[in-house]
């Protein structure tokens, strides 16, 4: 693998192909890691300690954090790519994943009430991961048959990811969104899926799928209803695209589950980076 100084000489094609991200963004990650280590390293001194020991440059790695993101190899591999130890590898990559959850983050929720926009998305997507050792019951998803951890995305109208929120397999669409301290303002347009049937309680202003009862059929009005929300939708879906170009949210989930959150909100803030950019 070659080092950011070698790879930022690659074509833009090729390196947005390899870390998920334009070289402006990555250049622009890289600026803001330095300058917030630099306020840490001011604040507290003692955090300089063996830093120029480091194999690595603060720029590597950033790219070893994000390539693993992007390909989702396993440590021994990437520490192959990279040259270095696995154990030095999972430390590196420990260390930045927390840096740039810090660097780069959602928008504030409460800044959605001060600055509501007109509409809303809201989508739950499934990932599998590995069977559980213990409490296998709860994460098990009867939609896929087998283990998984839910996430609920709630995006506005230009595809920017406002909030993302992590359940258990087992759990109800509707349920995750009844428990999760998203803040949705009463005046902003809130669009779902059918699984969100009786969202009109929690929040007037909102449109689902009108399901189809038993032993009738839906009126055209109905299905013309349907396939109008369906358009606006979509949107949800090109962003929940977006989110699973970095493959770590899209396979099966190797790591820890009490780090699954921490792991969306930095996949989620890399696409958001990623869309201001388009």
């Amino acid at each position: 693998m070659k080092k950011y100084q070698e790879i930022k000489a690659d074509t833009p094609e090729t390196f947005k192909r390899m870390t998920g991200l334009s070289k402006d963004n990555f250049q622009y990650l890289c600026d803001k890691t330095e300058t917030y280590i630099e306020e840490e390293n001011q604040r507290n001194p003692l955090k300089k300690r063996g830093l120029k020991k480091s194999k690595l440059s603060p720029e590597d790695g950033i790219l070893l954090t994000i390539y693993y993101l992007r390909h989702y190899p396993t440590f021994i591999n990437l520490a192959d790519v990279f040259e270095i130890s696995e154990s030095y590898c999972h430390k590196i990559y420990s260390r930045y994943v927390k840096i740039l959850t810090q660097v780069e983050t959602l928008p504030n929720r409460k800044k959605l009430l001060e600055n509501p926009p007109d509409t809303l998305i809201i989508d739950v997507t499934e990932q599998p991961i590995e069977r559980p050792v213990k409490s296998q019951k709860p994460y098990y998803s009867g939609k896929k048959k087998r283990h998984t951890v839910k996430v609920q995305i709630l995006s506005n109208a230009i595809g920017e990811i406002l909030a993302v929120d992590c359940a258990k397999g087992k759990q109800h669409d509707f349920s995750i969104f009844k428990e999760s301290d998203v803040l949705i303002p009463k005046d902003s347009e809130l669009l779902a899926d059918s699984g969100y049937q009786g969202l009109n309680k929690y929040h007037k202003n909102s449109l689902i799928p009108i399901k189809k009862k038993k032993d009738k059929s839906l009126t055209y009005e109905d299905k013309a209803h349907n396939k109008k929300l369906s358009k606006r939708r979509i949107l949800i879906e090109n962003v929940n695209r977006l989110c699973k170009i970095f493959r770590i949210v899209k396979e099966v989930f190797r790591g820890k589950h009490k780090n699954y959150g921490l792991t969306w909100r930095l996949v989620a803030a890399l696409v958001n980076l990623r869309c201001r950019s388009i």
